[in-house]
């Protein structure tokens, strides 16, 4: 990694962007020492974009699978409450054979 300060990226910018073209090595940029920002060759850029793609199209199907899961445990309770539905049923119709 190439660390170069903003004087330099001012005076040798299109060298700077050479040397980024040819290795594929980013640049650091420094501000009295400290990185300021970072150079990348565009390839690098693209596959970044499209790995924080992917990164959201996860989140988006996790967060999809939560509410899919909460909403299942919610039906659940609700229908352990009234007691499955074959038993109802077959306690409906004792009753109203009892009383026929």
């Amino acid at each position: 990694m190439h660390i170069v300060n903003v004087t330099e990226v001012r005076r040798n910018i299109r060298e700077i962007l050479a040397e980024i073209a040819r290795t594929k090595a980013p640049a650091v940029i420094v501000q009295r020492s400290k990185p300021v920002a970072y150079l990348v060759d565009a390839d690098t850029f693209e596959r970044m974009r499209q790995y924080d793609a992917v990164d959201i199209l996860s989140q988006a199907r996790r967060e999809s699978l939560d509410r899919m899961l909460r909403l299942r445990a919610r039906v659940a309770r609700k229908t352990e409450a009234r007691g499955d539905s074959v038993a109802v049923i077959r306690e409906l119709r004792e009753r109203l054979g009892r009383h026929e």
